[in-house]
């Protein structure tokens, strides 16, 4: 997460300096910087895709993790006797 954050940041940076230093029309820069816009989201929207489907692979296996220990602990408590 931190590091998405530091590139935002990076790339925001680098993008107020293009604007400074441009050689180019306001309407040229403009268009490049939504090309550029458009490209970083769908960039952000993949990789928060990825990061969902990891959380959801993570909490499957702790299910199945918490489901075998509790499967373990019945089966110790149905094995001890009762005097």
């Amino acid at each position: 997460m931190r590091t998405l954050l530091t590139f935002l940041l990076g790339v925001g940076f680098g993008l107020l300096l293009a604007l400074l230093y441009a050689p180019q029309s306001g309407k040229k820069t403009r268009k490049k910087l939504q090309k550029r816009a458009k490209k970083l989201q769908l960039e952000v929207e993949a990789q928060t895709e990825k990061g969902f489907e990891t959380m959801s692979e993570w909490k499957v296996s702790a299910e199945e993790l918490v489901e075998d220990a509790a499967k373990k602990m019945n089966g110790k408590a149905n094995d001890t006797v009762v005097i």
